[in-house]
């Protein structure tokens, strides 16, 4: 053998206790780390058994078939107050007609209010040219009876329809 092949077979056997030497410290660190955190840290509670979680299954089955049965009342519900907002749209839609008609019989009695409000107006002028043209005849009439001597006749003066008086001149 030759020296060159004695320091390749001696560096082999060097690298390789290294190495095992290596991974025996890492296993021994390993085992060292889980032995202290073992005895720091014990477990207080029990893991859960079987029982408790066949338990736990069994009672969130339940509470799933109660919120089931409560959405489907919800569900039943929201149909109902469907129904009921098509109702009340369909109220108010008629509303809406009822009011268009009335808001047009409004419109037209306020017209004819508009109308009758200026014929009394009229009426009311026409009226205060009556009293005059009365208290005007009245004046005429006294002013005769003092002019004529107290014989006893008169002549009644008439108005005419322009609101002059005609005297019977």
């Amino acid at each position: 053998m030759s020296r060159e092949l004695l320091k390749r077979i001696a560096r082999r056997v060097l690298v390789l206790s290294a190495t095992v030497a290596v991974i025996g410290v890492g296993v021994f660190t390993v085992q060292a780390a889980a032995t202290w955190r073992a005895s720091s840290a014990p477990l207080d509670a029990a893991p859960v058994s079987m029982t408790s979680i066949g338990a736990d299954l069994d009672a969130e089955t339940g509470r799933a078939k109660d919120l089931a049965s409560q959405i489907d009342q919800v569900a039943s519900q929201l149909d109902d107050l469907r129904s009921a907002v098509t109702t009340a749209n369909g109220a108010v839609i008629a509303s809406t007609g009822n009011a268009s008609t009335v808001q047009g019989q409004l419109d037209a009695a306020k017209a004819k209010l508009a109308g009758l409000q200026a014929q009394l107006k009229a009426a009311g002028a026409r009226l205060t040219q009556l009293n005059a043209a009365a208290a005007q005849q009245a004046a005429l009439n006294a002013a005769a009876a003092k002019r004529g001597g107290g014989s006893g006749t008169t002549t009644a003066a008439a108005p005419a329809p322009g609101g002059e008086v005609d005297n019977g001149n």
